[in-house]
């Protein structure tokens, strides 16, 4: 049995039954190993202190009262500015939509206030309050100068709408003629005066007086038309009534006359014809209105007049696309043979009516522009239009028919 000091010497006598080469490559490759651990030890180092600390939602500790006041101030404000914006977006989300009912209530909303009576004329019949009331004016005729005058002298328990209890009445006067018609209601008219508008009046005084050129053949054949109705700045304005003289019954030639009756209710007045066509095409979703034709009467020279249409869609009293055709020089019968598309969503075009508005002008002059006659049609509260009902039943096939002008 061997002794323990045998045992360390036969212990420290062991050699490693390697080679040097193979010695020196296992500490080549444990070197190596090392400086690679210390390498992504180094960079893992350098980005953890590289990268930025995330600011928390919460502060979980304060080091006095004093922060903790601080922080408490901190997201108050924040909440308080959060909550201030979200009440400035619903502020100006609620304008918006105030903005766009407005364009579809208001008749005279982004339009010039003559563009309006196209988009007026609508629902103008069944807007009519209960008539009553008097207007007083004066007619004569200066039969050395052939000049007719009329003046517009006041008005008396006028009606008042039911929302304001307040009237701002005015007086529209027309000069109707149908001394070159060959039909007898078809009128043209040969003047157009305004009244001044006088505010919160049931019993206003305008003294507003008007005159024009007339021979005392013409004379025989004019009818005055007065139309008394109530301004409104943001909406249609109101009709109150009208009345109407023929100028053949008074002795004028002689002394001047003066006129008070009670107010009737508002007539159209048969001003021409206009040629239509309409195309219904349900798939494609579209309507097309062609404006063909336009007759009218004339008692003056047409050389340098000139018409042009606007059509407008309505539905549920908000107007909802308008086009305008070309202008075309102004004859008896003027041919227009042009096409206007819309596109509407169906449920629109079944309940939609359609609006076509006549004007005149006066070629190379701005601001003369003056409506001579409206044709409406399309679904109304007392039916659906003869016309209408042919297209509904005719898809996809033009159809044309002859429409009254009136204004």
């Amino acid at each position: 049995m061997s002794s323990p000091g045998s045992f360390r010497l036969s212990f420290a006598s062991l050699r490693m039954p390697f080679s040097d080469g193979v010695k020196y490559t296992l500490l080549g490759i444990s070197v190596s190993l090392f400086a690679i651990a210390a390498l992504i030890l180094t960079w893992q180092l350098y980005q953890y202190f590289k990268r930025k600390p995330k600011p928390s939602g919460k502060v979980k500790s304060y080091q006095s009262v004093d922060d903790k006041q601080a922080g408490k101030t901190i997201f108050e404000a924040a909440d308080k500015e959060s909550d201030i914006q979200k009440h400035d977006y619903k502020v100006q989300k609620l304008e918006d939509e105030i903005k766009k009912l407005s364009r579809c209530l208001s008749a005279t909303s982004s339009i010039s206030e003559q563009d309006s009576a196209d988009f007026q004329s609508i629902t103008e019949a069944d807007a009519q309050m209960n008539i009553h009331g008097k207007l007083r004016f004066s007619v004569s005729y200066d039969r050395e100068q052939s000049q007719f005058a009329l003046t517009v002298l006041d008005a008396t328990g006028l009606p008042v709408q039911d929302f304001s209890q307040s009237a701002d009445p005015f007086v529209k006067v027309k000069l109707l003629s149908g001394l070159l018609s060959k039909q007898p209601n078809l009128q043209c008219v040969l003047q157009e005066w305004e009244t001044k508008t006088v505010k919160n009046s049931r019993n206003p005084v305008f003294g507003s007086q008007f005159s024009c050129p007339l021979t005392e053949k013409e004379l025989k054949t004019i009818t005055v038309k007065l139309e008394v109705r109530d301004f409104d700045r943001f909406s249609r304005h109101s009709v109150l009534g009208e009345l109407r003289t023929h100028l053949n019954n008074l002795n004028l030639l002689s002394h001047p006359v003066e006129i008070s009756e009670e107010l009737q209710k508002l007539n159209k007045d048969l001003v021409g014809e206009i040629l239509l066509s309409l195309k219904y095409l349900p798939t494609a979703q579209r309507i097309e209105v062609g404006l063909l034709k336009i007759k009218t009467a004339s008692l003056t020279s047409n050389q340098d007049k000139a018409l042009y249409a606007r059509v407008t869609i309505v539905c549920n009293q908000c107007r909802l696309k308008q086009q305008k055709t070309s202008l075309k020089s102004k004859w008896g019968i003027t041919v227009f043979n042009e096409v206007l598309t819309f596109s509407l969503l169906d449920s629109n075009i079944r309940e939609c009516v359609i609006a076509v508005s006549v004007y005149e002008t006066i070629i190379n002059q701005k601001n003369s522009k003056r409506l001579i006659g409206q044709a409406i049609l399309g679904k109304r509260k007392a039916g659906e239009d003869e016309h209408w009902c042919l297209m509904m039943q005719s898809l996809r096939q033009p159809i044309a028919k002859w429409h009254s002008l009136l204004i």
